[in-house]
C-alpha cells in the first residue's frame, strides 16, 4: 500500500511540474506577445530615421550654432558622461546628417580660439596656421535643456522557477526589462537680436529587455541574462530626431527663398547657392540691395528691410559649392546683394 501511494504522488508530482512548465511557457510567450503587439505612443526609432533621411529641403541653408545643453543635478551627469555636451554633439550630428544646414558647433569654439592663438603668437607656422577673424556667424542659435532625464523610469520583469521530479535540480525561466525616459526643452533663438522664434518640448521613451534562463542544484544557482543595449542612447536619439524635425519645419516655414553674391566680375556673378539649393541653370532672378532697415524703437527688434531692385541674372553654372550667373539687367550690383525670384 505504501509503495502504491508513494508511486502515486511522485505521479500527481510530475503531472503537476509538467503543468507549471507549460503555464511558464504560456505566461511567458504572453508577456513577450503583448510587448511586441503593444503600439507605441511616440515614433519609432525606425519612423523617425525614414523621416530624417527623407527631409526635404532647398534655398538657403541656415546657420546654425549649437551650445551644450543646460542641465543640473542629476541630469548634468551619467555615469561620469557630460550629458549636455553628449545631446550637443548628438544634435550637432542629426542637423549635419540632413544637409539641410550649416552647423556651427561652439562645445568646441575655445579649442578653435586656441588654435587660432597660437598662430598669431608665432608658435605655429603662420602659413599653416588658420585666420583669425573667419569664424563662421550664425543665424540661429539652438538652445536645449534638460528636464527630464532618468535611465531608469521603471524596470521590472517575471520569473518562473520548478523543480525536475526526481532530482535536486530546479529550472528558473524569466523575462526582465526596464525603460528610460528623456525629455527636453528646445528654443530656436535669433542670434541678431535674441528673440526666441519657436519652442518645442520633445520627449522620448526607450524600452530594453530579454530573458533570463536559471539551472538550480541544491545550494548552488546558475543563470545568464540576454539583454538588449541599453535604452538611454535610443531615448535620446530618438528625443533629438523629433527636434531635428521640427527645427527643420520651423526655419524652413520662415526662411526666405533668396541667396546673396558672394563676388562680382565683369558682367558674371557668384552665388552663395550649390545644387542641393535647387537653383538651376537657366533660372532668372532679380537682385535687390538694402536701402534702410527699421527698427522698433521701444524693443530694438527688426521690422522690417526696405530693398530695391538693381538688377535681374540669369544663372549659367551651379556647382557643389557655389553658382554662376550672367548679369543681364543692371549695373550696380555688388558683394552681398540677394538674389532671389
Amino acid at each position: 500500500m505504501n509503495e502504491t501511494h508513494l508511486s502515486q504522488t511522485k505521479d500527481k508530482n510530475m503531472i503537476c511540474n509538467k503543468r507549471l512548465f507549460v503555464l511558464a511557457f504560456i505566461t511567458l510567450a504572453c508577456t513577450a506577445a503583448g510587448v511586441a503587439n503593444a503600439k507605441p505612443a511616440q515614433p519609432s526609432a525606425e519612423e523617425l530615421t525614414a523621416a530624417l533621411e527623407n527631409l526635404a529641403c532647398s534655398g538657403p541653408k541656415p546657420r546654425v550654432a549649437i551650445y551644450g545643453f543646460y542641465a543640473t543635478g542629476k541630469m548634468a551627469a551619467f555615469e561620469g558622461y557630460n550629458v549636455g555636451d553628449g545631446l550637443a554633439a548628438q544634435l550637432a550630428t542629426e542637423l549635419t546628417r540632413t544637409n539641410c544646414f550649416v552647423v556651427l558647433d561652439r562645445t568646441g569654439l575655445s579649442n578653435i580660439l586656441r588654435e587660432q592663438e597660437l598662430g598669431l603668437a608665432g608658435v605655429v607656422n603662420r602659413e599653416t596656421a588658420p585666420g583669425a577673424g573667419r569664424i563662421i556667424g550664425a543665424e540661429v542659435i539652438i538652445k536645449g535643456t534638460i528636464t527630464e532625464f532618468d535611465p531608469n523610469k521603471r524596470g521590472g520583469g517575471v520569473t518562473l522557477g520548478f523543480a525536475l521530479p526526481n532530482t535536486p535540480l530546479g529550472v528558473r525561466l524569466g523575462r526582465n526589462g526596464s525603460k528610460a525616459h528623456v525629455g527636453l526643452d528646445i528654443s530656436v533663438i535669433d542670434a541678431t537680436n535674441g528673440q526666441v522664434k519657436f519652442a518645442h518640448r520633445v520627449t522620448a521613451d526607450s524600452k530594453t529587455g530579454g530573458w533570463t534562463i536559471g539551472l538550480d542544484f541544491e545550494d548552488a544557482s546558475l543563470g545568464g541574462d540576454t539583454f538588449a543595449k541599453s535604452p538611454l542612447g535610443i531615448a535620446s536619439r530618438n528625443a533629438l530626431g523629433q527636434a531635428v524635425l521640427k527645427i527643420a519645419e520651423d526655419l524652413r516655414s520662415t526662411a526666405p527663398r533668396r541667396f546673396q553674391i558672394a563676388s562680382t566680375d565683369a558682367n558674371e556673378v557668384y552665388l552663395n547657392a550649390d545644387l542641393s539649393s535647387g537653383v538651376r541653370e537657366g533660372d532668372l532672378y532679380k537682385v535687390s540691395t538694402v536701402v534702410r532697415t527699421l527698427i522698433d524703437p521701444a524693443t530694438g527688434l527688426l521690422l522690417d528691410t526696405i530693398e530695391r531692385e538693381v538688377g535681374r541674372v540669369r544663372i549659367v553654372e551651379v556647382t557643389e559649392r557655389y553658382a554662376r550667373a550672367e548679369l543681364i539687367e543692371g549695373t550696380r550690383v555688388k558683394r552681398g546683394d540677394f538674389v532671389h525670384l
